[in-house]
C-alpha cells in the first residue's frame, strides 16, 4: 500500500535529510585542527598514569570528571576519536535544540501553530548557527554540558525533582558554572531537587578520586582542581602564575570579567579594576536576581528562569569562550516563543533580536572577515549582544508580574456600558482615594 506524503511529512524528513547532508559536508572541517580530541584524552592518560592533571598538562583546566569520562577515548586511534566525538556532539546539539523548544513552549498557555513553530526554528537557527558551529570548530564539550542543563530544566517542568537535581548537578560537575542553579532551586523551594543536586555533584566530582590516586601529592584530583584552577581563577590564589591568563586582557574571554579586562589594565590599575569589576558584576546580579524574584514559582516561569541563569553562566564565568555561547539556545528560543504570544512587545522583541544577531552572530561571521571579527571581540560585542536580551526579558517578566497582581485584585462589578479595563481603572482610583482619606 502506497503511503500518501503530507506537507508536514515532507518538511520533517526533508529537514532531517538536510541535517545529514550538512553534517557530512562539515566533517572534514571538524577534523582539520586537533582540539578537544587532543586535549581531553591526554588528560585521561594522566589519570591512568596517576599524575596530577595540572602538572601533566597545564592546558587542561576542566574538572577531573571530564578526564575520567574521556578514558574510553584514550586507547582509540585519532580517526576513531574524531568520528565518535563528532557523532556525540551532533546528537547533543540536536538534543539541546529539541529540548530547548520543549522547555520554551512550556512558557505559553497556547502552543505554537505549525507555521509559528517553523518560523521559530528558522529564527533561532539564524541567531545561533555561528554559536553552534563554534562547538564543532573547537571540538568542545559545551553542547553536552548545555544538554544536561536543559534535561534538568525539562525535568523541572515535568515535575521530576530527582531527575532535575541530578541532571543539573552533573552539568555542574562537568563545568562549575551551572552551580548557579543550586541557590535558584533553594529560592524557588525545590528542596528535593536541591538536595539531589548536592549529593550528585559531590559524588560526581570525587568519582576520579575513587579510582585513581595521584602520586607525590597531598590532595586528590578534585581538591587540587579547586585550589589551583577554580580558586586561582577567582583570585583566591593570585600567586599561581599558571592561570594568570584569566586575569589579563584576552579578546577570547567573552564574559563580564573579560570585557572589563579589555578596558582596564588589572596589573597597572588593580584597585580601579577590582572596583569596576565588582560594580559590573554586582549590577548584573541585582538585575537578574530581581527578575528571578519577580518571576512566579510556577511551571510557565521555568523557561524564563533557566534562560536568565544560562546567561548568568556566560556573564559571570571567569573565562567564557565563544563555544560556550551555545547556551543561548534556550534564551533565544524562549524570547522568540513568547514574542509570538505577546503582541504588545513584539516590536521590542524584534529590535532586541536584531541587535543580538548583529552583535553576536553577524560580527563574528566568516563573511565579514577576520579584521572585523577581531575588532568586534576587542569591543566585547558577544557580551553586549547577550546583555541586550535582558531588556526583552525584563519587559516580559514585569508584564507578567503586573498581570498576576491585577488578577489577584478584589472583584469589581463593572457597569453595563464599561469595559473590564475601565473597571480596573476605577478600582485603582478608588483605592488611591481611600488611602488619601485615611491620611
Amino acid at each position: 500500500m502506497t503511503k500518501n506524503w503530507s506537507s508536514s511529512d515532507l518538511w520533517r524528513y526533508g529537514l532531517w535529510l538536510l541535517i545529514i547532508i550538512v553534517a557530512i559536508a562539515y566533517y572534514p572541517r571538524f577534523i582539520k585542527y586537533p582540539g578537544g580530541m587532543a586535549l581531553y584524552p591526554a588528560a585521561a592518560r594522566c589519570l591512568q598514569n596517576h599524575k596530577m592533571l595540572q602538572a601533566c598538562d597545564p592546558g587542561f583546566t576542566y574538572p577531573p570528571i571530564l578526564a575520567f569520562l574521556m578514558l574510553p577515548f584514550e586507547p582509540m586511534p585519532l580517526w576513531l576519536r574524531y568520528l565518535v566525538w563528532y557523532l556525540i556532539t551532533l546528537a547533543a546539539v540536536i538534543g539541546s535544540f529539541r529540548i530547548s523548544e520543549k522547555v520554551a513552549q512550556s512558557a505559553i498557555a497556547r502552543p505554537l501553530t505549525a507555521v509559528e513553530l517553523s518560523w521559530m526554528r528558522l529564527i533561532v537557527l539564524l541567531l545561533s548557527s555561528k554559536l553552534i558551529l563554534s562547538v564543532f570548530e573547537f571540538q568542545a564539550y559545551d553542547a553536552l554540558l548545555v544538554l544536561f542543563v536543559l534535561l534538568g530544566l525539562a525535568a523541572l517542568v515535568a515535575g521530576r525533582k530527582f531527575g532535575a537535581g541530578a541532571s543539573l548537578a552533573f552539568a555542574a560537575a562537568l563545568k562549575a558554572t551551572p552551580l548557579i542553579f543550586l541557590p535558584y532551586l533553594l529560592w524557588k523551594r525545590h528542596f528535593i531537587a536541591a538536595a539531589t543536586f548536592a549529593v550528585v555533584f559531590i559524588a560526581a566530582s570525587y568519582l576520579p578520586d575513587l579510582f585513581f590516586t595521584p602520586t607525590a601529592s597531598e590532595h586528590g584530583y578534585f581538591n587540587t582542581w579547586l585550589r589551583e584552577v577554580a580558586g586561582a581563577s577567582l583570585g583566591i590564589d593570585p600567586g599561581n602564575a599558571k592561570f594568570a591568563f584569566r586575569t589579563v586582557a584576552n579578546v577570547l574571554n567573552h564574559s563580564l570579567r573579560g570585557a572589563v579586562s579589555l578596558n582596564i589594565d588589572e596589573t597597572a590599575r588593580r584597585a580601579l579594576y577590582r572596583i569596576v569589576l565588582f560594580a559590573v558584576d554586582g549590577t548584573f546580579i541585582v538585575v537578574v536576581g530581581t527578575l528571578l524574584v519577580l518571576s512566579p514559582r510556577r511551571r510557565a516561569s521555568i523557561a524564563v528562569d533557566g534562560s536568565l541563569l544560562l546567561i548568568s553562566m556566560l556573564m559571570l564565568s571567569p573565562m567564557t569562550s565563544r563555544s560556550h555561547y551555545i547556551a543561548l539556545l534556550l534564551p533565544y528560543m524562549t524570547l522568540v516563543t513568547l514574542g509570538f504570544r505577546d503582541e504588545r512587545t513584539a516590536n521590542l522583541g524584534r529590535a532586541v533580536m536584531a541587535a543580538s544577531f548583529v552583535l553576536v552572530t553577524l560580527t563574528s561571521n566568516d563573511a565579514v572577515g577576520q579584521a572585523v571579527t577581531e575588532w568586534a571581540y576587542g569591543h566585547s560585542f558577544l557580551v553586549l549582544g547577550t546583555l541586550v536580551l535582558l531588556i526583552y526579558f525584563a519587559v516580559l517578566v514585569i508584564r507578567r508580574y503586573r498581570n498576576d497582581r491585577l488578577a489577584h485584585l478584589p472583584p469589581v462589578q463593572p457597569s453595563i456600558d464599561r469595559t473590564p479595563d475601565a473597571a480596573v481603572a476605577d478600582y485603582r482610583r478608588s483605592a488611591v482615594d481611600q488611602r488619601t482619606s485615611r491620611r
